[in-house]
This record gives C-alpha cells, structure tokens and sequence, in this order.
C-alpha cells in the first residue's frame, strides 16, 4: 500500500537518514493521520529497534513491554529493567552490536511510537531519554531516532518546548496535517472508488481528510452508505471516535468537551471572553485548556482587527467534531437513525453543510489566494461579524490584503449553481457597506463568490469580482 501525498514529509525524512549526523526527530497530530503508517512506508524494515508505548499501562508495564521489545531484537538480559535508567542502557548496548541493522545510508534507526505513552506519572523516562540521547545522540554521528505521538499538547510541551535536557535537541519536527482535497482525491482514485469532487468534498466535511478514517471506507457503496455504517448504528466503529480522540491526544478532562461543544454551535466562532464567561471554568483552566485544543489544531483564534480593543474570537476548525457534536452527540436528535434522514431535515443539515464547507474553504485558504492571484500578498483573514442597530450581518470571510484591496467572501455550498435573487444582492449589498461602516476601512472592497458549483446566470451579479468554485480547492500546486 503506497503513501498518498506526504512528498514533503517524507522527503524530511528521508533527508534525515541521508545525513551525517545524528537525528532526532519528532513526527506528531492527531490521532487517525497516518503518523505510524508514513514512518513504517518510508523505512520499511530498516528498523535497528521499534517500540510503542502502551495506552494507559504503569511503568511497569511500559519497561514490561519495552523489555519484549529489547528481547525480540537479540538483547541478552531477560529480566525487565527495574528504571528507564537501565533500560536505555540495554538499549545503547544492543544499538552498539556489530549485527545491528542500518538504512542505506547507515543510519541506526530507531522509532518510538505513541512516545508520551511511555512517560507515566511519577517514573523517569524523560530524564532516562534525555540522558541517554545527550550522552550517545550526539557523540554517535549516525542514530536516527524518531519519536511519534498523538497527544499533541503533551509533544510540544514536553519536548518541542521543553526546557530542560531536551532543551533544543530536536533536529526535525513534522506536523502531520489532515488530508487536503487534492490529497483525498488521490487516495480515492487510488482506491478507484470513482466519487465525483462533490462526493469527497462532502466526505472531507464529514470524516475531515483523515487518512485513518478514509481507509475505512467501502468502494462499492455510496458516501451515505458508509456514513450510516460507520458513525450512525448502534455500534458503529466511529460512532464514539470523537470523544476518544479527545482522549488520545489531550488530558482526560470534561473542559475540553464543553469548549468544543459551545463553539460547535457557533457558525462564525465567538468571542473568546464570552466563550470563557458562559462556561463558567476557572480562567487558569481556561486559558490552558484552549491553548491545548489549538495546538492540536481542533479550534483557531484570530484577533479581530477593527474591533475595539482587537478582542481575540475562537472558532472550531476539526470537520470531524462539528460533525460529531451536530449529528452524534447527546444534543443531537434522538429519533434519526439514519444519515439519509438528516437530509430530509433542510433547517439542521442545511446548517450543517454550511457550516462545514466553510471550515473546508479555510483549511483551504492558500488555495483560494492563489485562485485570487494573490498567493504572495501578505493578508490577514477571518470570518465577520457585524453588531449594528439594523440587525447586524455575518460575512463568511473576510481577506484584507496588502495591496489595498478587501476580498468580501460569500461562501455557498449548494447541489445546483447558486442564483443571486434581487433581495439577495441587497443583503450582500448591506453587508458591504455595513462592514465598511463598522469598520471604518479605507480599503477597496471586493465581493467574491466561492460558490460549489458556481453561479446561475449573469442576472445580479454585477458587483461580484470572482467566482471561484469547488475545482478551485482541488489543486495540488499550493498544498
């Protein structure tokens, strides 16, 4: 089974095993992104040594496991390490054997997977780790050791930011991101599953790009076959995937849970002090909890620019958990159980798909500049809000530019090309000017249209600058 996509970070990888001296390398994201299956593609059976930690196992039970490791590839001492102190020491002994087996290059290398795993309350693999990287890493010139994790939070903190002796240590971090469209088409054709882009764009607004998720599903059967079997029977594989994905990459603690849940019902985020306010959570608790969630790239926060103040807003980024906190969670309707049925419900779904196509464009939103022509203006973006007298208004993006231009974006996702009715081009109209008003900007405002399966006909359309459409996210250039 061949890698889809990654070029950039396996070529990282394998410039890390070309070099000419010792790596130490960090490959983390998300649970279900394929972290594992890019190592073990890319170096095959190049392994010196390969060990994964043990989900919720003591200490104990992590040298108990890591000495089976130890055994399987030829260590003499059968009995487990009593500290991680002797273990690394085993290691570095069955590391140093003539047999030991090395990459094309002559790499020795060695692979930790889930490494936060092996890291349990009160032992001291950190200090044994550190130790042993400090004393043979980087006087040996030819280790290459990769450490890989799912608890994102725990990754960056405790060795991406640690301060003590893994202080700088990493020579190489790869953040391994969802699929892109471009990414997923690939894989389907790879798959020869034959989807139209609207079928894997509404897929991507579903399972999020997330090459673990795809793999699951069946070729011969449509998305909303696979959609039911997967998330809505009874005992669906991915039907409690979210909560255990919370699980998996961050602490085990209910803060998380309601911060996302708020923010799901939010279509254009809201404000960060309200969103600490209705929850009612200590701020210190607060303010770690939502600098865990975007460091696993599960929520964004953006300074709104013409704000008073420039308050800072959240909003939920992960296609997964909005489909999850909207269709499978406790506050989803009782009586659907079907995906089919959701679609007969034009208030919820409609929403829904709105809403997720909306995370979609900005995950994609290099594209959509480089589709503007403006891939190397400096801009800043971000979805608006407006609070006046008249009722206020919501604009689905907003890109301000440095090159004097304001790009206007209304985001449409519809089976059909959207037509602009009279009254709707009044409400655009209205957004406009109420943004020019609220904000005070000084620059020239540009309605763009990323309208699915574009526009019908010319009729109001006069003051639309663009249209881009769903092909526009589908390029591979600006990945």
């Amino acid at each position: 089974m061949r890698v889809i996509g990654r070029k950039a970070e396996t070529e990282e990888l394998l410039r890390c095993e070309r070099s000419g001296k010792s790596e130490l390398v960090c490959v983390y994201g998300r649970r279900r992104v394929g972290k594992t299956f890019l190592i073990e593609q890319t170096f095959s059976n190049c392994f010196a040594f390969r060990a994964t930690g043990v989900e919720s196992g003591n200490m104990k039970i992590q040298l108990k496991s890591f000495n089976q490791r130890l055994l399987e590839y030829g260590a003499a001492e059968k009995a487990t390490p009593t500290d991680w102190f002797e273990a690394f020491s085993r290691l570095y002994k069955l590391l140093t054997r003539e047999e030991t087996l090395r990459s094309p290059h002559g790499k020795r290398i060695v692979f930790f997977d889930e490494f936060p795993w092996f890291a349990t309350a009160r032992s001291d693999f950190l200090m044994a780790f550190g130790e042993f990287w400090n004393r043979c890493g980087t006087i040996d010139g030819d280790f290459l050791f990769i450490i890989c994790g799912s608890a994102t939070s725990w990754i960056i903190g405790n060795i991406l930011e640690n301060t003590g002796s893994l202080y700088n240590r990493v020579t190489c971090q790869i953040f391994l991101s969802p699929f892109t469209l471009w990414e997923s088409e690939q894989f389907f054709r790879d798959r020869e599953f034959g989807w139209s882009r609207n079928q894997i764009a509404e897929c991507q607004m579903v399972f999020g790009g997330l090459p673990y998720f795809l793999d699951l599903l069946s070729p011969h059967e449509s998305l909303s076959w696979n959609i039911d079997y997967l998330c809505f029977q009874p005992h669906a594989l991915l039907r409690n995937e979210s909560m255990k994905l919370l699980e998996a990459t961050l602490r085990k603690s209910p803060v998380y849970d309601q911060i996302l849940r708020l923010l799901s019902s939010k279509r254009y985020g809201m404000r960060k002090v309200e969103c600490f306010e209705q929850l009612s959570i200590p701020k210190g608790t607060f303010s770690r909890a939502v600098d865990d969630l975007q460091k696993c790239g599960y929520i964004e926060e953006h300074k709104e620019p013409h704000g008073k103040n420039h308050p800072l807003w959240l909003y939920l980024s992960d296609p997964f958990l909005l489909f999850h906190y909207t269709f499978l969670s406790a506050d989803a309707p009782k009586d659907i159980e079907h995906f089919h049925d959701f679609r007969h419900d034009n208030g919820s779904y409609a929403n829904w798909r709105g809403h997720a196509f909306e995370m979609l464009c900005l995950y994609h939103i290099r594209l959509i500049k480089a589709s503007l022509g403006i891939a190397g203006v400096r801009t800043v973006h971000f979805p608006w809000v407006g609070r006046d007298a008249e009722g206020g208004a919501q604009i689905d993006l907003v890109i301000e530019r440095d090159d004097g231009i304001t790009d206007i974006c209304e985001i449409k996702y519809t089976d059909q090309p959207f037509a602009i009715s009279a009254d709707y081009e009044q409400k655009l109209l209205k957004k406009i000017r109420l943004f020019q008003s609220e904000t005070g900007t000084r620059q020239s405002l540009k309605l763009v249209f990323i309208s699915a399966m574009g526009l019908k006909g010319t009729t109001h359309t006069e003051y639309v600058s663009r249209v881009l459409t769903l092909d526009d996210l589908f390029d591979g250039f600006y990945r």
